[in-house]
C-alpha cells in the first residue's frame, strides 16, 4: 500500500508541474476552453468517484447510508475534495468570470 500511495503521490506531483509549466504557453482559445472544461469535468468525475451511484440502493445498502449522501455535508466533502485541484486552477489563471459560474454552477466553487 505504501508503494502504491507514494506512486499516486508522484503521479500528482508530475501533473502539478506539468500544468504550471504547459498551461501559461497555451494561445488565449486553448486556455479559455480549458478553463471551462476544467470545471465541468471535474464535477462529473467528482461525482463519479465521490458519490454513491442511486442504482446501488436495492443491494442490501441501507437506506439511510444513502441518503447521507443528499446532505450540505456530503455537497461539503465534494467541494474539499477538489480542493487542491480547484486552488491549482486559481494559480494557472484558469478561473475567470465565466468559469468561476461554472464551479459554482457545478456545486464546486467554495466562497469559504
Amino acid at each position: 500500500m505504501r508503494i502504491h500511495v507514494t506512486e499516486e503521490a508522484r503521479h500528482l506531483s508530475f501533473a502539478r508541474h506539468y500544468l504550471k509549466h504547459e498551461v501559461p504557453l497555451l494561445d488565449p482559445i486553448r486556455r479559455g476552453i480549458l478553463s471551462v472544461a476544467a470545471p465541468i469535468l471535474l464535477g462529473e468525475m467528482a461525482r463519479e468517484m465521490l458519490v454513491p451511484a442511486k442504482k446501488i440502493a436495492g443491494h442490501e445498502v441501507p437506506e439511510d447510508a444513502l441518503a447521507e449522501w443528499d446532505s450540505s455535508d456530503a455537497r461539503q466533502f465534494v467541494k474539499d475534495s477538489v480542493a487542491k485541484v480547484r486552488r491549482l486552477c486559481v494559480d494557472l489563471s484558469l478561473v475567470n468570470p465565466v468559469s468561476k459560474r461554472l464551479w459554482r454552477a457545478v456545486g464546486l466553487w467554495d466562497d469559504k
